[in-house]
């Protein structure tokens, strides 16, 4: 509490300073945006919007949208083993690989609604716009609780520039290798850009049992643009890009809570008592023990053609296709002992092809106007294989036929296609030079058709990656231990709806502004991908829509040494799609479901003070409260099961109405700030501090207690020293100083119910990087 107090002063302290101004003060830089589809100061811009610069991202050694999340308030990315957790506002789409994502990443406008996106690296980009809450006008697809918006560097057409960058982080024995370099073949008619990048993280968790370190993640990556300025007006940019990672144990959970709660002292069996009687440790720290063989790959590429006519002297057209495919798959020992107790894989497929036209209003015109078409086609393929080697120990008696067949596992499988249509536009109208109205409507339509199986079969390696299906007539004798109905359904379904917006905005004077915005929002249905029950309509899950409301004031003062923005929110979820995990004696599966409802609301705020050319000071700060409404059909916690089962009770829910979803702390925030200082007429040092903290929060959407991430705060640092143009420089980059641990997921261990399979972020990192720019 008193951490918490601390963290809470210095935001003041910023704040308080800001009454009493200086002579020397400099100016707030000002940040550009394209968060409406178009340049604006992020001033000018009716939402709630944070903005990291592509050389923030080098200077702090981010490497993916997960890293960049840490340290920006009401926002939460970590990585899962079905699918990633992204969450804004306490909003997001939990474990399920059928899902896209409530908050969507865009990069140069194009849609990546899958979660495995967010461990791509974020590679030569001129910023990242996190923008919070419904997007629905302006993005292309889904982005109901918000959305990464990523704009990469583009080829300069009358100069050569570029960098290049070289650091190594102790900690994880991590080597990164980064650069880019382009300019005109034909001086402001032609020009490329090359970036490539690539790292290799020895690992920052131990596993006791192979001696090695997890995870071990090769990562490269190369991207390739040309932009041709075919007059004044008109310009075409194409963009070709390949990502590959290889890695061993990426998913690298531990056994935690082993002994569990004495309630469950007849289920220290199989894992737990594996390691009870080995003497395995089962605290979350960085050590794990679990078998060999774990691995991941990810492979991505993506090509996009843009056509573009400037809005200078008539109006502006906008025409862009893409073309993306990546694949995805994972092995991985979720039962937390060397022994072979539970194994999975998965592996998902995505081809995506997007094309959108936006036609915007000259520059001058009156009413601002902007108008467009978007079509997404879509084919994925998710697959999931989960092995049961611990219940050979059970095949007698009645299971005395399945024997023959140990060791069993359950083979899921769904194939999936979309077709996503929609139309858009906005209009602002100035009703005098303060005050003007922006009316934005957006019809969308999505068609999916879908495939979903499961089968009972055999497993012929460690973790499921090759199977044989079990004969028909064992199939219900093998359901009745592992849940599976063997089984083939096939589902249609079409969603559309009309999403409305409307801002009003006031300019006080050139330096402050008010705004107040209402969005409807909405999110397409789709298939659950690991429907165990054949059940036909248990498949589908519908759409899930939200009202939003907004009002905020952005201001600089001070003569512009201050910047100050504040928002208010209310968003009103209905229908929200929620994973639920279900326990029984033998597994834990998670199914989808449409709850209530849930709502969020809140305050965000963000300060920056610049008293003169050297110094910077600044703070972010959020305020949630995020409540399900309606939600009496929520998954059980492993004691709520335990009981249920102790009662003779044929079904375990309960009611989570009036609490609170995962990632959904009550406060987030930072305090943060920036020195240089000229050592002589060529060198120069620089350091920047970041405090970012949070309040406790869920991460499991049972809202296990034994499972909640206690509060944190996190230290970063960086020192450098460089050329006083900043042509190079040579850093100390420190993050996580105090070595905070936080978990990233916690499931329950099937077959020992009370331990948890944990997955702990990355720690302390201590980096020296050398960085020259040209």
């Amino acid at each position: 509490m008193n951490s918490v107090k601390n963290m809470l002063l210095k935001s003041a302290t910023a704040l308080i300073i800001v009454g009493a101004p200086s002579v020397a003060m400099a100016q707030v830089e000002e940040i550009v945006v394209t968060a409406q589809k178009r340049e604006q100061s992020i001033r000018d811009v009716p939402i709630s919007i944070s903005v990291v610069t592509g050389e923030d991202i080098r200077e702090r050694q981010l490497s993916g949208i997960d890293s960049l999340a840490n340290s920006v308030p009401n926002v939460f990315v970590s990585k899962g083993s079905v699918s990633d957790n992204i969450y804004i506002r306490g909003i997001g789409s939990g474990s399920n690989a059928g899902y896209e994502q409530a908050v969507a990443t865009f990069v140069d406008g194009v849609f990546h609604g899958r979660s495995r996106y967010t461990q791509s690296a974020l590679v030569d980009v001129e910023r990242v716009e996190v923008l919070r809450g419904p997007q629905t006008i302006y993005f292309g697809n889904n982005a109901i609780g918000g959305a990464f918006s990523v704009t990469t560097k583009k080829p300069n057409l009358r100069k050569i520039d570029g960098y290049a960058l070289a650091s190594y982080e102790f900690e994880g024995k991590q080597p990164v290798f980064e650069a880019a370099i382009g300019g005109p073949i034909i001086e402001d008619k032609l020009a490329i850009r090359i970036t490539g990048r690539y790292s290799h993280l020895d690992g920052y968790i131990k596993n006791d049992n192979t001696g090695q370190d997890n995870s071990n993640v090769k990562d490269r990556f190369i991207r390739g643009s040309l932009l041709w300025q075919m007059s004044p007006e008109w310009s075409t940019l194409i963009k070709a890009e390949y990502g590959k990672q290889d890695s061993i144990a990426p998913f690298a959970v531990q056994l935690t809570d082993c002994p569990p709660d004495p309630a469950f002292s007849t289920a220290a069996t199989f894992s737990c008592g594996y390691a009870l009687a080995t003497k395995q440790e089962s605290k979350l720290d960085y050590h794990r023990a679990n078998e060999a063989g774990e691995f991941g790959k990810v492979t991505g590429s993506e090509y996009v053609i843009k056509i573009e006519r400037e809005n200078v002297d008539g109006p502006g057209l906008v025409a862009q296709a893409s073309y993306s495919k990546s694949n995805f798959q994972l092995t991985a020992d979720s039962d937390g002992v060397p022994a072979s107790f539970f194994n999975f894989n998965t592996d998902e497929g995505l081809r995506q092809s997007t094309v959108e036209i936006r036609l915007t209003s000259p520059v001058g015109s009156k009413l601002e106007y902007i108008a467009g078409v978007y079509y997404l086609h879509s084919k994925s393929n998710v697959g999931t294989t989960l092995n049961f080697p611990f219940a050979n120990v059970l095949l007698a008696g009645p299971l005395a036929a399945l024997a023959p067949f140990a060791p069993l596992a359950g083979d899921i499988d769904l194939d999936q296609k979309e077709n996503a249509l929609s139309a858009f536009g906005s209009a602002t109208y100035p009703f005098t030079n303060n005050l003007s109205l922006t009316v934005g409507l957006r019809y969308t339509e999505s068609k999916k058709s879908g495939t979903q199986s499961a089968t009972n079969a055999q497993a012929l390696d460690t973790y499921g990656l090759k199977v044989t299906r079990l004969p028909t007539a064992l199939q219900p004798v093998a359901r009745f231990l592992t849940g599976f109905a063997d089984h083939t359904t096939n589902a249609n379904i079409s969603d559309d709806g009309f999403l409305p917006s409307v801002s009003l905005q006031y300019k006080a004077n050139r330096d402050v502004s008010f705004y107040a915005k209402y969005t409807k929002g909405f999110k397409a249905g789709g298939f659950d991908a690991v429907e165990l029950t054949g059940i036909a309509s248990r498949l589908a899950y519908a759409p899930e829509k939200v009202n939003a409301f907004e009002a905020g004031i952005k201001s600089v003062m001070f003569d512009r040494a201050v910047s100050f923005n504040l928002s208010i929110f209310r968003s009103d979820y209905k229908d929200l799609q929620q994973s639920v995990t279900q326990f029984t004696a033998t597994s834990a599966f998670i199914s989808v479901t449409n709850v209530g409802g849930l709502q969020t609301q809140g305050i965000e705020a963000d300060l920056v003070w610049r008293p003169s050319e050297r110094f910077e000071f600044g703070s972010d700060f959020a305020l949630l409260d995020a409540t399900y409404r309606n939600y009496s059909n929520g998954g059980c916690t492993a004691l709520q099961a335990l009981r249920a089962k102790q009662a003779n009770q044929a079904a375990c829910l309960q009611d989570l109405s009036g609490q609170s979803p995962p990632f959904a702390p009550k406060y987030t925030g930072n305090v943060h700030a920036n020195f240089n200082q000229p050592l002589n007429s060529s060198l120069k040092l620089t350091a920047s501090a970041v405090v970012a903290f949070s309040g406790s929060y869920d991460v499991s959407p049972d809202k296990d207690p034994v499972t909640r991430q206690k509060a944190w705060q996190k230290i970063n640092l960086r020192l450098g020293i460089g050329d006083i143009d900043d042509k190079w420089t040579l850093a100390f980059v420190g993050t996580n100083l105090a070595n905070e641990k936080i978990t990233g997921t916690a499931i329950g261990v099937v077959a020992s119910a009370g331990s948890y399979s944990r997955d702990i972020l990355r720690g302390r990192m201590l980096s020296v990087q050398a960085q020259y720019k040209f």
